[in-house]
């Protein structure tokens, strides 16, 4: 069974799968005390489960990119809990992955070859990453084109012109979807209400990587530790 843990800017998000089935899932709002909650809300989802550590084999977690405490509590937790329960199975996935995993199939029914994920940073700048729609499940159908990057929206038409990418063959999920229009780019949006990373897409995510056998040393989209992925802004030395 995977246990998933995810946050973003404004929630704790925290999920257990069973055989790609979810078992259930659960968020909880939080300000600046996600070090104070985190580990008494594991524990009480648990146990409202009817679970014990001993029936997790994997523990998921998404490592980002987003607010750096939130990051570095969540990797924390998750370090002292395999620690503790050596048999469950360190699995880190990068966020952007995950919240890009949700749009696989509208992008596929409307014959779009690229996903660009986007994630809040909390500034004008979020962070963004391209991911080719691969036929092959080895890395869960998707393949990061570039790097993750922080830039303003503004500049996002030059952006897609340095990776010649062209604006019809593109699905935007994310962060600042409804700029979209206003920037008269004409890249396809997805239209549901919830596009942030959350522990179902982090365990889907996980369970399409250990299905398919991935190499997870030579995967950028999962890893076989907690690798947080921090992103520096340009005007931070």
């Amino acid at each position: 069974m995977i246990l998933a843990i995810e946050t973003n800017s404004l929630y704790l998000s925290l999920c257990l799968l069973k055989n790609n089935n979810l078992v259930n899932s659960f968020s909880t709002s939080f300000k600046n005390e996600l070090s104070e909650i985190l580990i008494p809300t594991i524990n009480k989802f648990l146990i409202t489960n009817s679970i014990g550590f001993q029936q997790i084999s994997i523990l998921a977690i998404g490592c980002g990119p987003g607010s750096f405490t939130s990051i570095r509590t969540l990797i924390a937790a998750g370090k002292g809990i395999t620690l503790s329960n050596r048999h469950i199975k360190s699995i880190g996935i990068n966020s952007l992955a995950a919240l890009a995993m949700s749009a696989i199939d509208e992008a596929k029914t409307r014959k779009v070859e690229y996903i660009i994920s986007s994630i809040d940073s909390k500034r004008d700048e979020p962070f963004i990453q391209i991911f080719q729609i691969t036929k092959t499940k080895n890395n869960g159908n998707l393949k990061p084109v570039n790097k993750i990057q922080s830039i303003k929206m503004l500049n996002l038409k030059q952006y897609l012109l340095d990776h010649n990418l062209e604006n019809n063959n593109i699905l935007f999920v994310g962060y600042n979807k409804e700029l979209i229009p206003k920037n008269k780019l004409n890249l396809h949006t997805l239209n549901t209400i919830n596009q942030c990373s959350d522990a179902l897409l982090v365990a889907k995510l996980c369970y399409s990587l250990f299905s398919n056998k991935t190499n997870l040393s030579y995967s950028e989209i999962g890893f076989n530790d907690y690798k947080p992925l921090y992103v520096r802004f340009a005007d931070i030395n």
